[in-house]
C-alpha cells in the first residue's frame, strides 16, 4: 500500500515537474498545458479539473514548461487587427516572462503587451477559419397581413460558400397556407446572391429571385439586379462582425401573368421592365449571442422613378449554442424572428400598397 501511494505522489510530482503554471493574485498555483492566451482569460487544461477559464485581472504570473521553450507560438497584440507574429518563449534580465518574435529576435514582447496567444498548429481565437460551405435548413410558421390575411407554414434552405474576396449565397422557400382544409396559397421561392470584394471597402454583386404562386395573379416573376456595393462599417471584433452596406445597380423584372386573369387582353400576359437596384443592409453580432439583420431594397422603374417596389426585411437570431446548456448537436440550432414588408407604389386595382408578413423559424446549421 504504501509502495503504491508513493507511486502516486511520484507521478504527480513528475508531472507538476513538467507542466506550465499559472499563479493567481491570491497565491493559488495552478499546473496544466496552457492552450491560449486571450485578453480577458487565459485556458489551461489540468488534470485534476480538466479546462480551466481564469480571468486574466485575476492572473499574477505565468509561465512555461521548459518543453515549450522551442515551440512555436502565434501572437497579437491588437484584437481588432489580423496582424500576427509568430514568437518563441524566453525571459528577461529580471527572469521574467516574454515572448521573442522570430522576425525581429532583438525585440520582446511583455505578457502585457500580448492581447492573443495560441499555438502555431490552434485555429485562430480571434479570426477563426471561413467555412467554405455552410447550410441551413429552417422550419417555421409566418402570418400573413395586407393582402390576405392568414397564416402558413414554411420551409427555407440555403447554402452560403464563403472565401477571403466572394460570398454566393444560394436559397429555396416553399410556403403553403390552409384555411378549414382548403389550400389558399403555395408559394415557391429560389434565388442567388453573388458578392465579389476586391477590397475591405468595395464590392461588386448579382443577384436574382425567381418565385411562382398557385393562388396569385402571374404565373412566373423573377428579378435580376448587378452593380456596385460600397461598405460604409466593415468591422470584426473577437469574432462578432458588424457591416453596414449600401448597393446600387441596374434591374431587370419579368413578370408572365395567368392567361385567366386578363381574359381577352394578351398584352398583359407578360410585362418586361427595366429599374434601378437600391439596397441598404446592416448585420451586427451582439455579445449575447443574438444577431441583427435588416436589408431594405428599392427597385423604381426607369421609365418612371416614382412607380417601384420596396422590400424591408428585419430579423433577429439566436443560437442555442450560447446557453451551453445543450448537446453538441443541438448548439448550431438557432431561433430565427422577423418581419418582412413590400410596398408597392401603384398596386393592380384589387391589391393594397403593403402586404406584411412575420414569421418564427427554427434553423439548424450545419
Amino acid at each position: 500500500m504504501r509502495k503504491t501511494v508513493a507511486a502516486i505522489c511520484l507521478c504527480l510530482c513528475a508531472t507538476c515537474a513538467h507542466a506550465d503554471t499559472i499563479v493567481t493574485k491570491t497565491d493559488d498555483v495552478i499546473h496544466g498545458t496552457i492552450l491560449r492566451l486571450r485578453s480577458e482569460k487565459v485556458v489551461i487544461e489540468t488534470a485534476f479539473a480538466g479546462t480551466l477559464r481564469i480571468p486574466r485581472d485575476q492572473v499574477k504570473s505565468m509561465d512555461f514548461d521548459d518543453a515549450n521553450r522551442e515551440k512555436a507560438f502565434f501572437a497579437r497584440t491588437d484584437v481588432e487587427n489580423k496582424a500576427k507574429e509568430e514568437v518563441r518563449l524566453g525571459h528577461d534580465a529580471e527572469g521574467n516572462l516574454v515572448f521573442i518574435p522570430v522576425a525581429d529576435k532583438a525585440k520582446a514582447l511583455s505578457v502585457s503587451e500580448v492581447q492573443t496567444l495560441w499555438a502555431t498548429d490552434a485555429e485562430d481565437p480571434d479570426f477563426p477559419p471561413i467555412k467554405r460551405w455552410a447550410f441551413s435548413l429552417a422550419f417555421g410558421l409566418n402570418g400573413n397581413s395586407g393582402n390576405t390575411q392568414d397564416l402558413s407554414v414554411s420551409t427555407r434552405f440555403e447554402a452560403i460558400r464563403t472565401t477571403e474576396t466572394t460570398t454566393l449565397k444560394l436559397y429555396a422557400s416553399y410556403d403553403k397556407t390552409r384555411s378549414f382544409d382548403t389550400l389558399t396559397a403555395e408559394q415557391y421561392i429560389g434565388g442567388l446572391d453573388l458578392e465579389y470584394r476586391p477590397n475591405d471597402i468595395a464590392s461588386w454583386y448579382l443577384r436574382d429571385e425567381a418565385q411562382h404562386n398557385r393562388f396569385s395573379d402571374y404565373h412566373l416573376r423573377n428579378v435580376f439586379a448587378a452593380g456596385y456595393g460600397h461598405y460604409l462599417i466593415n468591422r470584426s471584433v473577437k469574432g462578432r462582425t458588424t457591416t453596414l452596406r449600401f448597393r446600387l445597380g441596374l434591374s431587370h423584372s419579368y413578370t408572365r401573368h395567368y392567361s385567366k386573369s386578363f381574359t381577352g387582353s394578351d398584352s398583359r400576359l407578360v410585362e418586361s421592365d427595366l429599374g434601378l437596384d437600391l439596397g441598404f443592409l446592416f448585420h451586427h453580432d451582439f455579445e449575447c449571442g443574438l444577431g441583427w439583420n435588416t436589408e431594405i431594397t428599392y427597385i423604381p422603374l426607369i421609365d418612371d422613378l416614382a412607380e417601384g417596389t420596396l422590400v424591408h426585411e428585419t430579423n433577429l437570431t439566436y443560437t442555442l449554442r450560447e446557453l451551453r446548456r445543450f448537446h453538441k448537436r443541438l448548439s448550431d440550432i438557432a431561433l430565427e424572428a422577423g418581419m418582412r414588408n413590400e410596398y408597392k407604389t401603384d398596386p393592380d386595382p384589387q391589391y393594397c400598397n403593403t402586404d406584411t408578413t412575420w414569421y418564427f423559424r427554427m434553423k439548424k446549421t450545419w
